[in-house]
């Protein structure tokens, strides 16, 4: 009996407590009190795999062909190890007047170490794998970036890490010069 009115007490003392103000809100007079503000700003959210690849590319404008889940799946579809800590993911091609053509993946990881650390495993599959693909793999910067270029069966692919980004680019009867001109206007 003695517990009951001790609960009933405690229970009497935070409603008035409450009803005053005191752990609310709310004032006696009404007005309520938002919670202060955070001084902690949050950071700036990544753009998306597709806000990320410029909308034109000399001359050459963007056409997304594949986002998310289903740009994750093509992307499976065509390579043998596994792909894994991506957050965002998009197929982008670009395509003009010219005779030019090209394909750019946008992948987007949780850190800076992902991305790297996703770019090493892919030249080390690369060596693993063999045959033209590690006979062509190349090491090249370009300004300040490490770029790397492949030509399995004669067609020239370059990829990179980027901060949080690894890009992935295949050209089509595009030049040298045309290609280094592409990965610099690729953030």
């Amino acid at each position: 009996m003695k517990q009951s009115g001790y609960l009933f007490t405690i229970t009497a003392v935070l409603l008035i407590l409450a009803s005053a103000g005191c752990i609310t809100d709310q004032s006696t007079d009404g007005t309520v009190h938002p919670p202060p503000a955070t001084s902690v700003a949050s950071p700036a959210p990544h753009p998306n795999a597709t806000e990320i690849a410029p909308a034109e590319i000399l001359g050459m404008n963007r056409v997304v062909v594949s986002t998310g889940a289903d740009a994750l799946q093509r992307v499976k579809e065509s390579h043998i190890g596994s792909i894994e800590n991506i957050e965002d993911l998009a197929i982008i091609h670009y395509h003009g007047e010219g005779k030019g053509f090209l394909t750019l993946w946008t992948t987007l990881y949780k850190n800076e170490t992902l991305a790297n650390d996703e770019t090493e495993k892919m030249v080390i599959g690369i060596r693993k794998f063999g045959g033209d693909w590690a006979s062509t793999l190349e090491e090249t910067t370009i300004d300040g970036k490490t770029v790397y270029r492949i030509a399995p069966n004669d067609l020239p692919q370059y990829f990179w890490a980027d901060g949080v980004w690894v890009f992935y680019v295949t050209p089509h009867n595009l030049t040298p010069e045309e290609v280094t001109r592409i990965i610099r206007a690729i953030p």
